[in-house]
């Protein structure tokens, strides 16, 4: 996901930032088995994901939508994995998913994206949703995004343009619910002078065999909990 402000460095900042949350998350959501004799989600499967996506209509009032870059890359993977303790297969694997249009607030600076994902079982969709609840992933992302994997996430950077040292810290329970996990990775980015804060929120909730991730992207203003919470409660009640 890129937030659209024009020409410049946010784009790419943004897509790194998401891009190193999406090494861990694949989240989905599905009530049906997926095809026995394929191994792919079945057209029921793919049609209750659809379902279960947000619309235009469950955003504030003035938000608008836009196409989604649902562009994914490997970075990452295997430094993940070891660090977290599971198998790179499961931080790596990418199964079929569906995906809403971006949506932004009127300036852009506000951004929601959503994600429904088939996994090949409830066993494997509830493995997928531990790493994101995991007490350790967190520090380890922080970690990857702040060390020598940095320069590949987020690319080459305009003349004048800088960015801090990214933070990632889980969500609160309290907050969510215990049943939703999730983590937000904070960057500071810095352009003639003037530093912003971006920060990237993922959660995350799982029915089945059917995962769903809805992604919170701010760039100065940060979201409000209270329309965090109205958003993703509306996503997750669909599952």
């Amino acid at each position: 996901m890129v937030v659209h402000l024009g020409r410049g460095p946010r784009t790419t900042i943004t897509a790194g930032a998401v891009l190193l949350l999406g090494v861990v998350a694949s989240t989905a959501l599905a009530i049906a088995p997926a095809d026995a004799a394929s191994g792919r989600p079945s057209a029921r499967q793919l049609s209750q994901a659809r379902s279960a996506l947000l619309v235009r209509s469950d955003l504030p009032s003035g938000w608008r939508s836009a196409k989604s870059d649902t562009s994914a890359s490997n970075v990452g993977n295997a430094q993940l994995a070891r660090c977290i303790g599971v198998t790179k297969a499961l931080v790596a694997e990418n199964p079929p998913e569906v995906t809403s249009p971006q949506f932004q607030n009127s300036d852009g600076t506000l951004t929601v994206n959503d994600s429904v994902t088939v996994f090949p079982s409830s066993k494997n969709a509830d493995a997928e949703l531990a790493i994101a609840s995991n007490a350790k992933t967190p520090g380890c992302m922080t970690r990857l995004a702040s060390g020598p994997l940095k320069s590949k996430l987020f690319g080459k950077l305009p003349k004048g343009v800088s960015i801090g040292t990214p933070l990632v810290s889980p969500t609160s329970p309290s907050a969510f619910g215990p049943s939703t996990p999730g983590f937000s990775m904070s960057v500071p980015i810095t352009t003639r002078g003037v530093t912003v804060n971006l920060t990237v929120t993922q959660l995350f909730a799982v029915k089945g065999v059917l995962g769903q991730q809805v992604t919170f992207t701010s760039i100065g203003t940060a979201f409000s909990i209270p329309l965090e919470q109205q958003i993703a409660s509306v996503a997750f009640g669909r599952l």
